[in-house]
C-alpha cells in the first residue's frame, strides 16, 4: 500500500486523491494530529493517543486533560485493548480511523464528532478472524478535568452511575456549572459485557467472539446543558445504523465547507489548497481554537476575523456572521478588544494598533469578493468607551451601547481612530504592538502598519464609493497621499523599507540597526500597498531583492521574518528578545508573514517567485522523506505557524494547526486561481 501513498516518508503519506493522511509508523517525530469538532465540542486525537476534549470553551472547560508535552506525553483519554499497541491511522476531514490487528482479531474504530450534537462517537468493529473463540477486553478511561486545569478541579468532579451509564459535573465551576458530561456504551449485539467503574471514570467491555464472527458497538462521550437531552442524543445513536449515517453525514458537512479542485500545476500544494488549508481553518481556528501546543478558547479581534478571509467564496455566510460579532467588540472611540471569551463575554483592552483595522479590512474584502453590499448596513452595538489611565491593557467585561450602528459606521470609526494615531514623522503609532505582538515596547511609529493602512484605505475608497459617501472618498484619498509621501521621506533607507522607529526616534530594520536590519513584512507590504506608483517600482524591486537576499534561505527552505535576530539590541523592541534567536518571531520563519511575500509577488505578476515561496512553506515538502520528517517534526498536511532557523534546529518546525497561517495561504492560492479558473 506504501507505494500508492503521496509523499510517504516511512511514517506516512497521503492516499492518491490526497483527502486522507495514513500514518502506518504512529511512532512520529512529535504527535501528528487531527482536530474533530463542532462548534461546541471537540477533541484532538495524535498519533501517541487521544490528547483531550472539550465542551463550549477549549481553554476554560477541558473535559479531560491537556497535555502538550510531546516528550512526556501523557494521554487526555486512555484505551487498552485498542488504540494501544501496533495501531494504524487514517486521518480525514471530520474523522480519525484506527485500525489494529494481531492475533487474528481485527479491531477498527471511527471516531467522529456530529456537527449537530455535543459528543463523539467512538464506532468500534471487532472481528475474529480465527478458528477459536476470543474474549477481547477493550477499557476506555478519562483523565477528568472540567475546568480549566485538574489541579484546581479535581476534588469538585461528581460522578454518578445513572440509566447504565456515567455522569460528570462540576458544581464549582463558575460559569459551567449546568453543565453534564456523560459516558455510554451503546450495542445491539448480546456479546459483549458492559461494565462502569465510577471511581476510576472508565468503562470496561469484555466481548466474546465465535470463530469468524464480527461485533459492533459505540462508546459516546458527550456534554449538554440539560440533562433531558442526554437520553434524546442516547436514544438518537441507539443503534448501529444511525451512527454509521451520521458517519457519513459529518463526512459530507465536511466535504461540503473544504474540498476544493483549484489545479494549481504543482501536486502538493493542490493537496494543501483542496481540502486541508480550509479544514484547519475551520475546525481549529474557528470551531475549536485549539490545538497540541495551544488551548486557545478565546476570540481573537484580528485572528478570526483574517481566518474568515479565506471563507468569503466558500462560506461567505461565515464571514460575515463573524464581521458583525466582531464589530460588537468594538469601544465607541474606534479600538477594540484584543481578544475575549463567548461565555462570559471578558476581555481585554490593549492599545495595540492593528486590531481594529482588519474589520474595515475583510469587511471591504466581503463586499468586493462577495458582492453583497447589505453587510454595510447590518447593526451591531459598540461597547462603551472607558479610559485607561495608568494601564497597559484592562482585562474585564464591558458594558455595550443601547444604540446600534452599521457596520459602515463601525468601519470608519476604525479607520478614523486609526488615522488619528500619527507620530511626528506622520506615520502610524505602534502601540503596545502591531501585527507582531513582540514588539511590545517600541512605542514609536510603525512603518509596516502604514503601509497596510494605504492598502485599506485604497479598498475602502471603493467602499464609500459603493455607499456613495463621496466625502470619506475624498477623506481616504488625501490620507493615503499623505501616508505615501510619509513613508518615502523617512522610512526608506536606502535599498528596502524600514520596519518601525523607536520613541526616542531611532530606526528598526535598517542596515544600521544593531539587530532586525531588516523586516520581512515591511518589504512585502511596500510591493501590496505602493504597486501601484509609477515612482516607486524601483524601490518596489529593490526591497524584494533585499528581501530574498538575506530574509530566504532556499537551502533549508525557510523565509525568515527578519534577519539577524534579536540578541543584545541597543533599544528594548520587547518580549520579542526573550525567544532564542532564529525562533518563532526573533528570526525565524513566522510562516503568516512569510505567506505575505508571496501575495506580494502575485500582486506584482512575479508567479514564478510567489509559487516559489508557497512551495518554501508547503509542509509536505518539508517531510515527503523520512529524513527531512525528521528534521521537520511536525505533521505534513497543516501549516506550522512557525519554522526554526536556530543554528541548532534549522528547519524544524514549531507549533502547528492553532495558526492564521492555514487562512492566508489558502486566500493567496485562491485569490490568484480562482480568477484564473474563470
Amino acid at each position: 500500500m506504501n507505494k500508492d501513498m503521496i509523499a510517504f516518508n516511512s511514517y506516512g503519506g497521503f492516499t492518491q486523491n490526497g483527502r486522507e493522511y495514513v500514518i502506518f509508523n504512529t511512532k512520529t517525530p512529535v504527535p501528528w494530529c487531527n482536530i474533530l469538532t463542532n462548534e461546541r465540542f471537540g477533541t484532538v486525537i495524535s498519533s501517541y493517543g487521544t490528547v483531550y476534549s472539550f465542551y463550549k470553551n477549549s481553554s476554560e472547560y477541558k473535559l479531560t486533560n491537556w497535555s502538550n508535552d510531546f516528550a512526556n506525553f501523557i494521554e487526555g483519554e486512555t484505551f487498552t485493548g485498542i488504540f494501544e499497541n501496533h495501531y494504524n491511522l487514517k486521518y480525514g476531514f471530520g474523522y480519525v480511523n484506527v485500525s489494529e490487528e494481531n492475533e487474528d482479531i481485527l479491531k477498527t474504530m471511527d471516531i467522529f464528532v456530529p456537527i449537530d450534537d455535543d459528543l463523539k462517537i467512538h464506532n468500534i468493529v471487532v472481528t475474529n478472524n480465527s478458528l477459536e473463540n476470543k474474549t477481547i477486553n477493550i477499557t476506555y478511561k478519562l483523565d477528568l478535568v472540567l475546568g480549566v486545569a485538574k489541579e484546581l478541579t479535581n476534588t469538585h468532579i461528581l460522578c454518578r452511575g445513572k440509566d447504565n451509564r456515567l455522569e460528570f459535573k462540576n458544581s464549582y465551576s463558575e460559569h459551567f456549572s449546568d453543565v453534564v458530561s456523560y459516558l455510554k456504551v451503546v450495542s445491539e449485539n448480546d456479546n459483549i459485557d458492559i461494565s462502569y467503574d465510577e471511581e476510576n471514570y472508565k468503562v470496561s467491555i469484555n466481548i466474546l467472539l465465535s470463530a469468524n464472527e464480527k461485533t459492533e458497538f459505540s462508546i459516546l462521550f458527550g456534554s449538554t446543558t440539560n440533562e433531558e437531552t442526554i437520553n434524546k442524543v442516547i436514544s438518537k445513536y441507539s443503534t448501529n445504523e444511525a451512527i454509521v449515517k451520521e458517519y457519513e453525514n459529518t463526512k459530507k458537512y465536511w466535504e461540503t465547507k473544504v474540498v476544493r479542485n483549484f489545479n494549481t500545476g504543482n501536486e502538493y500544494l493542490d493537496i494543501m489548497a483542496n481540502g486541508w488549508l480550509l479544514y484547519q481553518t475551520i475546525a481549529s481556528r474557528l470551531f475549536a481554537r485549539t490545538g497540541f501546543y495551544q488551548a486557545g478558547g478565546a476570540f481573537g479581534f484580528r485572528d478570526q476575523l483574517q481566518d474568515t478571509l479565506a471563507l468569503i467564496r466558500m462560506w461567505p455566510e461565515r464571514t460575515k456572521k463573524q464581521i458583525i460579532k466582531h464589530a460588537s467588540k468594538q469601544f465607541e472611540k474606534g479600538d477594540v478588544l484584543h481578544w475575549w471569551h463567548e461565555h462570559n463575554s471578558a476581555g481585554i483592552k490593549t492599545y495595540f494598533s492593528d486590531d481594529y483595522l482588519w474589520l474595515p479590512y475583510v469587511t471591504a474584502e466581503y463586499v468586493i469578493i462577495s458582492k453583497d453590499k447589505s453587510i454595510l448596513t447590518e447593526k451591531a452595538p459598540f461597547l462603551k468607551d472607558r479610559e485607561m489611565n495608568d494601564n497597559r491593557e484592562i482585562y474585564d467585561i464591558f458594558e455595550q451601547t443601547e444604540e446600534q450602528y452599521t457596520i459602515y459606521q463601525h468601519c470608519i470609526r476604525a479607520i478614523k481612530y486609526g488615522l488619528s494615531r500619527k507620530g511626528m514623522n506622520g506615520l502610524l503609532d505602534i502601540g503596545d504592538g502591531d501585527w507582531n505582538d513582540g514588539f511590545s515596547s517600541i512605542r514609536g511609529q510603525s512603518v509596516w502598519l502604514t503601509f497596510f493602512m494605504m492598502d485599506l484605505l485604497d479598498k475602502f475608497i471603493k467602499i464609500a464609493n459603493i455607499f456613495e459617501d463621496e466625502v470619506t472618498k475624498m477623506h481616504f484619498q488625501s490620507e493615503k497621499h499623505i501616508l505615501k509621501q510619509a513613508i518615502l521621506t523617512s522610512a526608506y533607507a536606502g535599498e528596502y523599507f524600514a520596519r518601525a522607529f523607536f520613541e526616542n526616534g531611532e530606526p528598526l530594520g535598517t542596515p544600521d540597526s544593531s539587530d532586525c536590519k531588516i523586516d520581512l513584512i515591511s518589504q512585502a507590504w511596500a510591493a501590496i500597498a505602493l504597486k501601484d506608483y509609477p515612482d516607486c517600482q524601483e524601490k518596489i524591486k529593490s526591497s524584494l531583492a533585499s528581501a530574498e537576499k538575506f530574509l530566504v534561505d532556499r537551502e533549508n527552505m525557510i523565509v525568515k521574518l527578519l534577519h539577524p535576530p534579536f540578541d543584545k539590541p541597543k533599544n528594548n523592541p520587547g518580549y520579542i528578545k526573550s525567544y532564542v534567536p532564529g525562533v518563532r518571531e526573533n528570526g525565524g520563519q513566522y510562516t503568516h508573514a512569510a505567506i505575505w511575500l508571496a501575495k506580494a509577488y502575485f500582486e506584482i505578476n512575479e508567479k514564478e517567485k510567489a509559487m516559489s515561496i508557497l512551495n518554501i512553506l508547503n509542509p509536505i515538502l518539508h517531510s515527503n522523506n523520512k529524513k527531512i520528517a525528521d528534521i521537520y517534526k511536525v505533521e505534513p498536511f497543516v501549516v506550522a505557524a512557525d519554522v526554526y532557523s536556530n543554528v541548532d534546529h534549522v528547519g524544524r518546525g514549531g507549533w502547528t494547526w492553532y495558526t492564521g497561517s492555514s487562512a492566508w495561504m489558502y486566500k493567496v492560492i485562491e485569490d490568484v486561481f480562482d480568477q484564473e479558473s474563470k
